[in-house]
């Protein structure tokens, strides 16, 4: 279902930082998602005194911004890579990978959110530690008209809370991504 295609994002920076959207085109790109002022995963806490006193940080990450008009693509760097009109956005598929398959490691930790953008001009998949960023863009799609596929049927796994849902989706992730193309195996 997912072919790579031009670019939907207008480039804002030099060609070297435009590689994160070419990678998000072709393969599964970690990414922290903010949400109307809200970030998944949540940041931690700075430690280092003199950081938290002028409010930067020493933790860098690429984030993926959703407003209510456009998608953003921020370096760690905070400059802009790249933006997207909604209304360019076709749909939105939701979904998990299994990240680690160790036996005795606590199911919360073992998956990542997915988040696949498809739209006429390009598919971007993107990956994110935190599974409660799956019902925020669930909510936010559904407020901005823009469809929503959830082909493992997360989101009435996640309505309990991923802490409830994590061991029922480990138990069932073989079953759920049967017919659906995501691996059955860690990636």
């Amino acid at each position: 279902m997912f072919k790579p295609m031009a670019s939907v994002f207008t480039n804002h920076q030099i060609a070297g930082h435009f590689r994160a959207i070419e990678r998000a085109k072709t393969c599964i790109v970690p990414f922290h998602f903010e949400i109307q002022g809200q970030e998944y995963p949540t940041p931690a806490k700075e430690t280092n005194w003199l950081r938290r006193i002028s409010g930067t940080r020493s933790e860098k990450y690429a984030m993926v911004e959703l407003t209510p008009t456009k998608v953003i693509l921020w370096s760690p760097e905070q400059r802009n890579l790249g933006e997207m009109q909604l209304s360019d956005i076709k749909l939105i598929q939701i979904g998990a990978i299994r990240w680690h398959a160790t036996a005795g490691l606590d199911p919360r930790h073992a998956f990542r959110a997915t988040i696949f953008v498809v739209t006429d001009a390009g598919n971007y998949y993107f990956a994110n530690s935190d599974m409660d960023v799956l019902p925020a863009i669930f909510k936010f799609a559904h407020r901005h008209d823009i469809p929503v596929e959830d082909p493992l049927r997360l989101m009435p796994l996640l309505k309990v809370g991923w802490h409830a849902a994590a061991k029922t989706l480990h138990e069932t992730y073989a079953q759920l991504c049967e017919h659906t193309g995501y691996p059955d195996s860690k990636v």
